[in-house]
């Protein structure tokens, strides 16, 4: 079985992965029954969408994957501190548990 700080691997390499299109690094993945339902990273220059954040398309990918809103039972890896919108995005989908990697006193949301 995956630890947290596995999947907290997944989610920097997802954030490498933002860093090479020259976007704001930042990864998630999205965890249930230990198995990795979504991955996403920062794609806001890319899109030119704002809310193109990492954690955002994530939560929309593992509600395609599982066929619901709700994802009770997920967990979510960040590598940062949510801001304000993912934040409430995440409460939304009803996310019982985040880790994040670092904190972000400019636009992290749990203060």
């Amino acid at each position: 079985m995956r630890t947290d700080n596995d999947y907290m691997r997944l989610a920097i390499k997802e954030a490498r992965k933002a860093q090479e299109l020259g976007e704001v690094p930042i990864g998630a993945v999205i965890v249930k029954d230990n198995h990795v339902i979504a991955r996403a990273h920062n794609l806001r220059e890319t899109l030119q969408q704002p809310t193109a954040h990492a954690e955002h398309i994530a939560i929309e990918r593992a509600s395609e994957v599982i066929g619901s809103w709700r994802l009770e039972d997920c967990t979510l890896y960040v590598t940062l501190e949510p801001c304000v919108m993912c934040a409430g995005a995440i409460v939304m989908s009803r996310i019982p548990r985040v880790v994040y990697g670092a904190i972000d006193p400019k636009g992290g949301c749990t203060g």
